[in-house]
């Protein structure tokens, strides 16, 4: 998401980002605006110096008030497509969206013209996938598929691959290319006039992982680096952007997501390496053990009335007291058990075996939350949630404490 963000900080991103084995980062714009202009200008800066790949992802939500044909885009994408560190798929320039169904086979065909050597991927969002999505369209070099979590009314199921499969069964049919989305949870809690929903996160990334290896898409979007407003960020929040967010800032404050970085890694690597299962995702810190934990810090039931918001209508169909995460184990190693334990009593515990090892645990209540790794009586490596579960507090927040093991 591109708000306004310092020199300083853009750069740190892209190193963070680096490091972690992401490769490009999709600018979600809304307006070209000084503040998010200005932006884009420092990221491109330090992509270019750093050697990162950067694309564009303008936001063509219906009804949202932002871009609605992608003439209105194209003087301003232009120049960039010509940057050292303007994201490429087999030497053209990735171009996508956040919605857009609306726009026409003729739109992207004229766009594509005008733009020269670009791939129009975009991110639909607002129906399920269909089979026909390329006939007589050749405006269209791929689809995302931005659904990665069960919808809203699937209560407490696993987010399906079906619009993944038909996506990707349709891209493969026309030699076209298919985006798979994989996200944590989707929490948004800014007023009660449609900003305030809920989106099933337990049992989610650890469970998108395991799906993206086995379909094998052709590319992977990692929703999101930075989208607090939606709780599903898993890079860094900084302060600028956040500055006049002062409801967003309410439920993000103190719930860093930088524990998801012990696990990113070493599935990235294994896509990259085109594994079809999870059993080569082995800690990539040199350590026999690293993993990572996540948890609402308010149970489903509480009572949160003073909240002038209210709770999101699914918070009763969807959200679960549950500790959810993955621990990694290297090679050769056996004999460890994970421990999870709540309000000092344990909820679960689980023999780890070599490679990927996910939990969650259900029966969450008030109380501290840590998780532990044993080698019999020797304590490998822990994770403490600095955030105790509450029963009931002033404000409805849902957002997931993120704990890395051993950070």
């Amino acid at each position: 998401m591109i708000g306004e963000i310092t020199d300083a900080h853009t750069k740190q991103d892209i190193q963070d980002a680096k490091a972690l084995g992401i490769d490009a980062f999709a600018l979600n714009i809304n307006k070209l605006e000084k503040w998010a202009t200005n932006t884009v200008d420092r990221l491109f800066k330090n992509a270019d110096e750093l050697g990162f790949g950067l694309f564009f992802s303008f936001d063509m939500a219906e009804g949202a008030g932002y871009f609605t044909a992608p003439d209105q885009f194209q003087s301003y994408l232009k120049p960039f497509l010509t940057r050292k560190s303007y994201f490429k798929y087999n030497d053209k320039a990735i171009v996508s969206t956040f919605g857009g169904e609306g726009v026409s086979a003729g739109q992207w065909t004229s766009f594509k013209q005008a733009m020269g050597n670009v791939v129009v991927i975009p991110g639909y969002y607002q129906k399920g996938a269909y089979s026909n999505i390329f006939d007589n369209n050749n405006g269209l070099d791929g689809v995302f598929n931005w659904n990665s979590w069960p919808t809203f009314t699937e209560g407490k199921a696993k987010v399906s691959t079906n619009d993944d499969k038909v996506f990707l069964d349709a891209a493969n049919a026309k030699q076209k290319l298919f985006m798979m989305g994989m996200s944590s949870l989707q929490f948004k809690h800014m007023d009660g006039n449609g900003q305030n929903w809920y989106r099933r996160g337990a049992d989610n990334l650890e469970h998108r992982m395991e799906q993206a290896l086995t379909l094998q898409p052709h590319m992977i979007e990692i929703q999101t680096w930075n989208d607090g407003g939606e709780s599903h960020y898993m890079g860094n929040l900084w302060p600028e952007p956040m500055t006049n967010a002062v409801a967003i800032k309410k439920y993000v404050d103190g719930y860093d997501h930088k524990g998801y970085w012990q696990v990113l890694p070493a599935f990235i690597k294994a896509y990259k390496a085109g594994d079809k299962d999870t059993s080569n995702m082995v800690p990539t810190n040199g350590k026999s053990v690293q993993g990572a934990f996540w948890h609402h810090t308010l149970t489903a039931g509480a009572n949160c009335d003073a909240d002038p918001i209210g709770k999101p209508k699914e918070i009763a169909t969807q959200a679960e007291d549950a500790v959810s995460g993955i621990v990694l184990v290297a090679k050769g190693k056996t004999g460890l058990i994970a421990v999870v334990n709540n309000g000092g009593k344990e909820l679960g515990k689980l023999a780890l075996k070599e490679g990927y090892n996910k939990f969650k645990f259900d029966g969450m209540g008030a109380g501290k939350v840590q998780v532990e790794v044993w080698e019999g009586t020797t304590m490998v490596l822990g994770g403490y949630g600095p955030k105790e579960v509450k029963t009931s507090d002033s404000l409805c927040n849902y957002n997931f404490q993120v704990v890395g093991l051993g950070v």
